[in-house]
C-alpha cells in the first residue's frame, strides 16, 4: 500500500476490493461494539471510550513505527483536530447508547451515518449518486425504519433510558458522518498510517484529563477485553479509510449495512437478544440494497 492512498477513478470491477474492505469494517466495528457492550455494565462510556483510544494508539504506533510515513503538514492539523473532535463526541456517545439499548437497535439507528455520509458527499464532495447506489440507500433505509417501528409503535421510546439512548445513537450517526467526510478528504492527503496515529492518540491523550479522576480499576478479565476492542478498531478503521480512499463516499457507505446482520447473530449469541421477524425482514432489505449496489 502507497504511503499516501488518492482516490483513483476505478475502472469496471474494480470496486471489488474497495467494496470488500467496507464490509469488513462494518464486520469489525459491530464485533468492537459487542465487545464493549459487555463492559458497560461495569464502565461508564467516557472510560469505555478512553480504553478503546489507549488500546487503538498502541497498535496505531506499532503499524506507524513499522511504516514510518509523514506527520501531518502545519495546514493539515487542523483538519485532523476536527476529525479526532467529531470522532470522540461520535464514540463517547455511541458507547453510553450501548449501556442503554439492545446491540441489534444500537447498530440499527447507527445506520442513519451512511445515510447521511451518502447524501452529504453530493453536496460536500460533489459526487453524483447513481440511481443504484439511490436505490442501495431507499432499501438500507426501510431496512432500518423497519427495525425501529416495533419498538417505537410499542411506546417504549417513552422510557427515559430509552429517549436518552434513542438521542446518543442520534448523535453518534450525524457526528460520525462528519468523520467520514474527513476522511476521505484526508486520504488524498496523508497516509493512512499518519491518519490512524492521530485520530488514536489525539483523543486518547484529550480523555486522560478526566480520566485522572472518573477511573474505575480493571479487573484481570477486562485486559483482554479492552485489547480485544483496540485490535477490532484498528482492523475496521485501517479497512474504511482505505475503502473510502479508492472509492466514492457515497457508493461505499450502503455496504455498511452488513453490520446490521452481525450486529443481530452477535446479539444473539453474546446477549441472549432473539431476532424478531421484523429484525430479520430488515436484514433482508439490508442486504437486498447490498447486492443492488453491486449490480452498478
Amino acid at each position: 500500500m502507497p504511503s499516501h492512498s488518492p482516490a483513483a477513478v476505478v475502472r469496471p470491477g474494480g470496486a471489488a476490493m474497495p467494496l470488500a474492505a467496507a464490509a469488513l469494517a462494518a464486520a469489525s466495528f459491530v464485533a468492537m461494539d459487542a465487545t464493549i457492550k459487555t463492559m458497560s455494565p461495569r464502565f461508564d462510556a467516557l472510560q469505555l471510550a478512553f480504553l478503546r483510544f489507549a488500546a487503538g494508539s498502541v497498535f496505531a504506533l506499532l503499524l506507524w513505527l513499522r511504516f514510518r510515513t509523514p506527520l501531518p503538514s502545519a495546514a493539515q492539523w487542523r483538519w485532523h483536530v476536527v476529525r479526532c473532535l467529531l470522532l470522540l463526541v461520535s464514540l463517547v456517545s455511541y458507547f453510553h447508547a450501548l449501556s442503554l439499548l439492545p446491540l441489534v437497535q444500537v447498530v440499527a439507528v447507527g445506520y442513519l451515518a451512511p445515510i447521511l455520509i451518502s447524501l452529504l458527499a453530493t453536496v460536500v464532495l460533489k459526487e453524483r449518486p447513481s440511481r443504484w447506489i439511490w436505490a442501495a440507500l431507499a432499501l438500507g433505509a426501510a431496512g432500518v425504519g423497519v427495525s425501529l417501528g416495533p419498538e417505537l409503535l410499542a411506546g417504549d421510546a417513552a422510557s427515559r433510558a430509552h429517549l436518552e439512548g434513542l438521542a446518543a445513537v442520534t448523535l453518534a450517526a450525524v457526528t460520525f458522518s462528519g468523520v467520514m467526510l474527513v476522511t476521505r478528504h484526508q486520504a488524498q492527503r496523508d497516509a493512512l498510517w499518519t491518519i490512524m496515529l492521530v485520530q488514536n492518540l489525539m483523543p486518547a491523550l484529550l480523555l486522560a484529563v478526566p480520566m485522572a479522576w472518573r477511573w474505575q480499576p480493571l479487573a484481570g478479565g477486562d485486559w483482554p477485553l479492552v485489547a480485544l476492542a483496540g485490535g477490532l478498531a484498528t482492523v475496521g478503521l485501517m479497512a474504511i479509510t482505505w475503502s473510502f480512499s479508492h472509492i466514492e463516499a457515497s457508493r461505499a457507505a450502503p455496504v455498511e449495512y452488513t453490520g446490521f446482520v452481525w450486529a443481530a447473530l452477535l446479539g444473539y449469541l453474546v446477549f441472549g437478544e432473539v431476532p424478531s421477524a421484523a429484525t430479520l425482514l430488515s436484514a433482508g432489505l439490508i442486504v437486498g440494497g447490498c447486492l443492488l449496489l453491486l449490480r452498478r
